[in-house]
């Protein structure tokens, strides 16, 4: 009996342990050594991107985004100057292969889009798409830890300080389309030095962690 006690309590540990481990971000790389990156050597900043688009890197959160049509995107800022660089009015806007634009979703968004009925959009194509079966499932609530956590990891940083480095990330509709980070870019505008003098866009072709399908021969 005794046995069964004791086995019963470490399954019971286990499980609770399961359930209350922490959150932790990627560890810092710098946007400098990032695969997919921009660098202003002039203005000695780097933008590195690194998309989550597989289940095993979006494991990374509680919430199951990837079933959403939720793409995580790790976004790093690399500052190698002597002053600080402003990052209060950047805008950041994701262009998929099929030429749709997305925006990030604020984090009222992106609750909805992991728990309401009708997830809200915030991609725009040239065509208005057509409703799919199945888009507007409900997926159920999220707890305050999965809430915590998607704030947690979101980018909310205003400024890159000098030889210091910022990281976050942006959470993007991709809609119905597979293989989102394939042939996709991310473009960055707004950015401000230390005495408000607007920098050059940035802009990354996201890596995809997938393979591009074969194409089909015609013959």
């Amino acid at each position: 009996m005794k046995r069964i006690v004791a086995l019963s309590a470490i399954i019971a540990a286990l499980v609770l342990a399961a359930f209350a481990r922490d959150f932790a971000m990627p560890r810092l790389v710098p946007a400098t050594d990032m695969a997919a990156r921009d660098s202003h050597p002039q203005e000695k900043l780097t933008l590195g991107v690194a998309p989550y688009d597989t289940p095993a890197k979006a494991s990374l959160f509680h919430p199951r985004l990837l079933e959403h049509s939720v793409l995580p995107v790790l976004i790093v800022f690399t500052n190698t100057g002597d002053e600080s660089v402003v990052l209060s009015h950047a805008r950041f806007e994701l262009v998929t292969r099929d030429r749709a634009k997305a925006s990030p979703y604020s984090q009222d968004d992106l609750r909805r889009a992991l728990t309401s009925l009708s997830a809200p959009r915030s991609r725009t194509q040239d065509q208005i798409p057509l409703p799919l079966p199945g888009r507007n499932k409900a997926h159920g609530g999220l707890s305050q830890n999965d809430r915590d956590e998607l704030e947690h990891a979101s980018f909310f940083a205003h400024a890159v300080e000098p030889h210091a480095s910022q990281q976050g990330f942006l959470f993007f509709d991709t809609g119905d389309l597979d293989n989102p980070a394939q042939g996709a870019r991310l473009f960055v505008t707004g950015i401000n030095d230390a005495h408000g003098h607007e920098l050059m866009y940035f802009e990354v072709e996201l890596q995809s962690s997938t393979p591009a399908a074969p194409k089909r021969s015609i013959f």
